[in-house]
């Protein structure tokens, strides 16, 4: 490529935004002044901008750019596409169409990006000074445009937004705008980085909040809604309502598929709806409210206020996962009426809180699972709990990895209102003081009974019946996930028991392995469908069994049993989870969640209960702890807690054969040395040592445990450290490293001996000097 001055016409780029025309017009003139074809020019011109925004970009010519940011650039000449894919483009251009204006491809590009920008300020206009959204009227019957949620998956090639149109000239318009603004930014999207750039710096997340505001009002609290014979203006303003949030979700919502700019520009306008989240728990509040009292829910279909339930904890999930500051808005938002909330109280179940988001929580949970017996339970109710719990679920873990320089200084536990931790405790903490777990664990009973009344009936292939059964058992996984994250101390965990957890937690994970079936990853199995299904409600089950075995009583009921399937002494008694336990392990050998709990879980029975360890040996743990971790190599969680597993049982027993417990296994005429080697034969003939020194030893999350495991099966083991600098060039053969000591740290500013610095009194002198100065 041709070396040649910057054009003036972007002299100045680093103090302004570059725009489509600027870049457009920048092409042009570099063909003009430099006599370069069309493509050369394009090349020049994308070199130019990134130099001047300190960039340096390596320009190649491939067939596949993978997971970077392509164009294609239609070469007239050789009648062929040419894509030109960029190792680093600035922030600044990613918004651009980085194509040729005069090709094909460039003027449609071109022609997209200027439909979504009419599409956010069609919305814009809408919204007065004031943030009150005055929408047009109803559109006509006659009129063909789809105003339902299910248009955000429509083409967004296939409509198109009149040069004239304006919020007041087309009545459908606005509900077309929201549909293709999901369309273009789901996460699903390839090409959703440059529209998620536009979409943020137009600041348009604001007006998408007032339009949470279409149906009611903050301060409206005599307005309430007819489902069953809502108004022509009532059932399209719900339309409207339904279409907000669900371009809400699709702009709020990552995938693990997309490229990172698209996740952190996701997580940057989370930050922005923090300041809705507020508006969002009352809109919320006040909604479900009318269900209540509006009759059965059973009216138009449009105007379904239950599905605008729905819809609306759907978005609050979305809008507080990752994001660690919307979770403390949530959970801290205030119910802004209290006459509104006086008046609900008459006829609902609410809770004593000043809490919004948990009285929320709580009032969806109690006036909707224990209303009418399970067996009648409409399928929209069984959504609607099952949302909740998921949102509670999200409130109550910590998964905002962010650094704080992510997001402009915004990310990170440190966005909750100047939180540095995790509030996941303290919101777990929040719900428990209302009682929620007490809720939680009639919806699991109530489903899990259902489940064994249709468990192992045929259904005769009937689809209906499939879907009912399959929805029940994601509700009781989502449910048992909610106890999990609630379960965060003994207190809590006290609570579950006495509420009778127990025997439904076994229940549910002898529901999830009741199969004939030998593994999941059979290809002959003749029930892979319905493992599929059920590995959910195992790794829900097994998450709260992990979770009790904090408390060593509680653990020891769960080993060994406190009673048998058929006979429930007491409301704490439960049969053994261990055999229901370890089916699992066989069942689902690739699912590593269902793994890692398991090995978690065997983990916990076996600390400072040698009996536990026993049993657990007798029913071949041993080989299915390390066939998981043979299977899960790279997964850390899983060698962490399957390495803590093999390390406990046999610390365990080896501390029980020493006479350190009351129950000795050496009896008759074996020794405890005999003893201490059959405890090593059978790690051993599974191949212990090799999975622990060269499976969970190299992974940095586990080589703790691996050590201290191979420690305690008696094998010679050392943990050896390596500095950085001993570990750089090609060859590391001549690498010595030194046995590290316990709680070393590799360059620690500690230091054991007191060394006056060198100048420090005089450093003194002169710092004294200069404030007497």
């Amino acid at each position: 490529l041709l070396l040649t001055p910057l054009s003036s016409s972007i002299q100045s780029t680093k103090t302004m935004t570059i725009s489509q025309d600027l870049f457009d017009e920048t092409i042009l003139e570099n063909e003009e002044c430099f006599d370069l074809p069309p493509l050369e020019a394009l090349r020049e011109t994308i070199d130019q901008f990134c130099q001047q925004l300190g960039h340096s970009p390596r320009q190649q010519q491939v067939v596949n750019g993978g997971d970077l940011p392509t164009t294609t650039i239609d070469d007239d000449e050789n009648n062929d596409d040419v894509v030109m894919t960029l190792q680093s483009i600035p922030a600044d251009m990613a918004h651009l169409t980085l194509t040729h204006p005069s090709t094909p491809h460039g003027q449609l590009e071109r022609e997209n990006r200027m439909n979504f920008r009419n599409w956010l300020s069609l919305l814009d206009d809408c919204v007065g000074v004031d943030g009150v959204v005055t929408l047009p009227s109803p559109p006509s019957p006659t009129l063909t445009t789809s105003l339902a949620a299910d248009t955000v998956g429509a083409d967004s090639e296939d409509v198109t937004i009149a040069n004239n149109t304006t919020a007041q000239g087309s009545n459908d318009t606005i509900a077309e705008a929201l549909a293709q603004l999901a369309t273009k930014l789901q996460s699903n999207n390839h090409d959703a980085l440059p529209y998620l750039i536009i979409f943020q710096q137009s600041s348009s997340i604001y007006t998408l909040m007032s339009f949470l505001t279409t149906i009611i009002q903050p301060t409206d609290n005599e307005h309430t809604i007819n489902e069953n014979a809502p108004t022509k203006e009532e059932v399209y303003k719900l339309q409207i309502l339904r279409q907000t949030a669900n371009t809400l979700i699709s702009i709020l919502t990552s995938s693990s598929k997309e490229n990172v700019k698209c996740t952190a520009l996701r997580g940057e306008i989370r930050d922005l709806f923090i300041v809705g989240l507020n508006r969002l728990v009352g809109l919320l509040f006040r909604l479900f409210v009318a269900t209540t009292s509006v009759g059965d829910g059973t009216g138009d279909g449009t105007g379904n206020l239950k599905n605008v339930v729905l819809d609306l904890l759907k978005l609050s999930i979305s809008a507080v996962r990752g994001c660690e500051g919307g979770k403390v808005a949530f959970v801290q938002s205030t119910l802004l009426d209290d006459s509104f909330v006086k008046v609900a109280a008459k006829t609902l179940t609410l809770c004593n809180t000043k809490r919004g988001g948990v009285q929320v929580l709580f009032t969806i949970l109690s006036n909707t699972a224990l209303k009418v017996g399970w067996e009648d339970e409409s399928a929209m109710n069984m959504m609607i709990i099952e949302a909740t719990c998921q949102l509670l679920t999200t409130l109550c873990r910590y998964d905002d990895f962010r650094t704080p320089s992510t997001a402009g200084g915004a990310g990170g536990a440190a966005a909750a209102g100047g939180v540095s931790t995790s509030s996941a405790h303290d919101h777990a903490m929040e719900f428990h003081r209302v009682g929620v777990e007490s809720l939680l664990v009639k919806v699991a009973d109530g489903v899990l009974n259902d489940l064994l009344l249709v468990d192992g009936e045929d259904t005769d292939g009937d689809v209906n019946d499939e879907e009912g059964l399959a929805k029940k058992e994601l509700l009781a996984a989502a449910v048992l996930t909610a106890l999990r994250v609630l379960a965060v101390n003994d207190e809590i965990i006290q609570t579950m028991v006495a509420l009778g957890v127990l025997p439904i937690v076994t229940k549910a994970l002898r529901l999830s392995v009741t199969t004939n079936d030998t593994a999941i990853d059979e290809e002959e199995s003749s029930t892979r469908s319905n493992l599929l299904r059920k590995h959910r409600l195992a790794a829900g089950s097994l998450g709260v069994i992990r979770n009790l075995c904090g408390n060593d009583e509680i653990k020891t009921n769960l080993c060994l049993g406190s009673s048998t399937d058929h006979q429930q002494v007491s409301i704490s008694s439960t049969p053994s989870a261990l055999p229901h336990l370890l089916r699992a392990m066989q069942l689902y050998p690739t699912i590593s969640p269902i793994q890692e709990h398991a090995c978690g879980t065997l983990a916990a029975m076996a600390l400072r209960r040698p009996s536990n360890a026993r049993a657990i040996i007798d029913e071949g743990g041993p080989r299915l702890i390390l066939t998981a971790m043979k299977r899960h190599e790279e997964n850390v969680s899983v060698q962490r807690q399957g390495a803590l597993a093999v390390r406990n049982i046999v610390s365990r027993l080896m501390r029980d054969l020493d006479g350190s417990s009351g129950d000795n296994v050496a009896s008759g005429n074996t020794t405890v040395e005999d003893a201490r080697s059959a405890i090593r034969d059978r790690f051993g003939e599974l191949g212990v040592e090799d999975v622990l020194r060269n499976i969970a030893g190299r992974h940095q999350g586990s080589v703790d445990e691996a050590y201290a495991a191979l420690r305690d099966l008696g094998y010679s083991v050392t943990l050896t450290k390596f500095s950085a600098e001993d570990l750089e060039g090609s060859n590391n053969s001549n690498v010595v490293g030194r046995t590290m000591m316990f709680g070393e740290k590799h360059n620690s500013n500690f230091r054991p001996v007191y060394e006056q610095s060198t100048g420090l009194n005089n450093a003194v002198d002169e710092a004294v000097s200069n404030f007497g100065a």
